[in-house]
């Protein structure tokens, strides 16, 4: 499954190609050795706080993620999952992964979906929204302090 168009610039190697001193408005929270996390720029039923756990190394969908990366990724996971806890006070964590066209991918990089979670927030029925670039930041801030 290769989707990504002829020329494709990813984001996420863009992004990648900074650490680890990622510029601010990228909205990086977190930084390992083989994966990162930031607050995309987008969030979904007036949720915040979401995040994207990303390999620094490109694979373009699950199917191309080597085993071993596993464990970074859930360590990763399981880090941003404590700080939106401590962060912002939510109730619980999703996390979705999507592949291919038919799978709703959109950027042609794998990435994780982390979100905070509260009793009836509608997640799965809310629209995407955009965040402003204060926005991101003060969440960023915010789960980096959390993490620390």
């Amino acid at each position: 499954m290769k989707n990504a168009p002829p020329g494709y610039e990813c984001p996420f190697c863009g992004i990648a190609d900074t650490l680890p001193l990622p510029s601010l408005e990228s909205a990086v929270v977190l930084v390992d050795a083989n994966v990162f996390a930031l607050v995309p720029t987008h969030h979904y039923g007036g949720i915040k706080g979401n995040c994207l756990v990303v390999p620094r190394s490109y694979y373009e969908n699950v199917l191309d993620i080597p085993d071993d990366l596993g464990n970074d990724f859930f360590r990763a996971t399981r880090r941003v999952a404590h700080a939106m806890q401590s962060a912002f006070g939510c109730e619980g964590i999703s996390t979705r992964q999507h592949n291919g066209p038919a799978g709703n991918q959109d950027v042609w990089h794998y990435h994780l979906h982390v979100f905070p979670r509260y009793s009836n927030d509608a997640l799965y029925a809310g629209r995407k929204m955009t965040y402003t670039t204060e926005e991101r930041i003060e969440l960023a801030a915010r789960l980096r302090a959390a993490l620390q």
